[in-house]
């Protein structure tokens, strides 16, 4: 007996459509030493891209026009705290407050921030995934940074494009490397972190607009490939280089150094200037910023306390 009513769809999947991942874009060279056989990495002031970008931006771009395919941060930006160990694969991911880690084969809940974090070997990591419509529209690039400026700078630049078109979805924007000066361990140094510009007159800004309803619901019907996650330490060297570098070597376990006097003086000058002179609420206002409880200033870490310092100037500067 054959069926009156032929079947040719199955709801909920059949509407579905599933973007490729094209490739990975890095913001850093690994080298090989000649000298000593030793891998080091080395951070450029470029995008590190696949020949068919090259062949639209050229061997070192500094900017990249992208699109995002989704209007779901959490897809298209998606981040957390993260620990590879020796091993490929990732053994522990966190988002400040919990973590999962993966201990003789199961997986356990724990408090994050733990210890991983002061001793580098966990990392906060931001995977953007792009489209590069100049390239291609057929899929999206995978970009990933463990960069604390980055990680802001580019939710920063979601949420302004959402607050002007209520989207950031198939928004034509420009993806690029700003030099940043950083504080760290009392010295200053030059990275390269990743800012997204809305680059458009009013015009173009009132048709994006008109659109918005329309581009949002389309776009609910597709999916992304998820991102590699893979230990980043276990690529292989880019180049070889003629001179000695700095060797890659696990970070040694030796305890953070503590935040220094004139740093904690500085935080709390930061604090009466915001008007925060109760301990208690200077406190939890520090351990907010940096992800974990404190019952004193001077458990502050040298690194956590530039950080914080870094942030209260930020919020200050008009």
């Amino acid at each position: 007996m054959g069926f009156a009513q032929r079947v040719t769809r199955i709801k909920e999947l059949s509407e579905r459509r599933r973007l490729p991942r094209l490739g990975v874009i890095r913001l850093g060279l690994k080298k090989l030493s000649k000298a000593s056989g030793k891998e080091y990495p080395t951070e450029v002031d470029y995008f590190v891209v696949p020949p068919e970008v090259q062949k639209i931006y050229g061997e070192k771009p500094k900017r990249l026009d992208v699109m995002l395919p989704l209007d779901e941060i959490d897809i298209i930006f998606p981040q957390a705290y993260k620990y590879y160990g020796s091993s490929k694969g990732l053994k522990c991911q966190g988002d400040g407050e919990l973590a999962y880690r993966v201990e003789e084969g199961e997986m356990v809940q724990i408090e994050c921030p733990c210890e991983n974090l002061d001793s580098k070997k966990c990392k906060q990591t931001g995977t953007l995934m792009v489209m590069l419509p100049k390239v291609s529209v057929g899929g999206i690039y995978q970009i990933r940074t463990s960069s604390f400026n980055s990680i802001v700078d580019v939710n920063s630049g979601l949420d302004y494009v959402r607050a002007l078109l209520g989207r950031f979805c198939m928004v034509p924007l420009v993806l690029e490397r700003v030099t940043t000066e950083t504080h760290h361990d009392e010295q200053k140094q030059n990275h390269y972190t990743l800012r997204l510009v809305f680059d458009a007159d009013i015009y173009t800004l009132n048709a994006l607009r008109q659109d918005t309803t329309r581009v949002i619901e389309h776009s609910r019907q597709y999916l992304i490939e998820a991102p590699i996650d893979e230990n980043p330490e276990l690529d292989p060297p880019d180049v070889v280089d003629e001179e000695e570098g700095p060797p890659l070597e696990a970070p040694q376990e030796e305890p953070p150094k503590m935040a220094t006097s004139p740093q904690l003086k500085a935080i709390h000058t930061h604090l009466t200037k915001k008007g925060i002179s109760d301990r208690d609420a200077g406190l939890l206002f520090l351990g907010d910023m940096i992800g974990r409880k404190i019952e004193s200033s001077k458990e502050l870490t040298i690194r956590e306390a530039n950080m914080v310092i870094d942030k209260m100037i930020a919020e200050a500067t008009p």
